[in-house]
């Protein structure tokens, strides 16, 4: 595939994953992450979980209600995708099931990137729910999950790069951020 085809490609399915590359950095970012997820859908995620696993769905009593507070408080609130993230590893940490607590929020955290991982490529799409999941389990730091999204930001600005029309032979291009 030619750059022109990899930039037409590209620009094709961002447009039809509606992100916006240059203006919404994925780091940066500020929305209501949570807006659609409230405690409620929470709660039957892990009772799907739970059921699929054959187990029992379960608040804990000591810190159920923690967890719930700490959802829902965030659930108006514009954050980044890292602070969103942050949450759903605290309520991970709460622990307000007896079961799934880590499966439950890293697959919330996965739904969170979606939009975003649409618009890479297969591979580097899985590293990135991969490594969301992994971050909101506690398996990996802070430090390799924005490794990880900025690594995703350099790959939307180099396809921004190819856009650029061609210039004339003997021209001299400079980029400007």
């Amino acid at each position: 595939m030619t750059r022109e085809g990899f930039a037409v490609n590209f620009c094709a399915l961002a447009e039809y994953c509606k992100c916006d590359r240059r203006f919404n950095p994925v780091k940066h970012i500020q929305k209501q992450w949570l807006g659609s997820t409230p405690w409620e859908k929470v709660l039957t995620l892990n009772q799907h979980l739970c059921e699929a696993q054959k187990t029992a769905h379960e608040p804990k009593q000591k810190s159920f209600e923690a967890a719930r507070q700490l959802w829902e408080k965030s659930v108006p609130k514009a954050m980044s995708l890292a602070e969103v993230l942050e949450i759903c590893r605290r309520c991970q940490d709460i622990g307000p099931f007896v079961f799934n607590n880590r499966n439950t929020f890293a697959a919330i955290s996965k739904t969170l990137v979606e939009d975003w991982a649409r618009c890479l490529p297969s591979v580097e799409a899985q590293i990135m729910r991969t490594t969301v999941s992994h971050y909101v389990a506690g398996q990996i730091g802070k430090k390799e999950l924005l490794q990880v999204l900025s690594h995703a930001e350099t790959r939307w600005q180099a396809a921004e790069v190819l856009e650029q029309p061609e210039a004339a032979p003997g021209s001299v291009v400079t980029a400007v951020k």
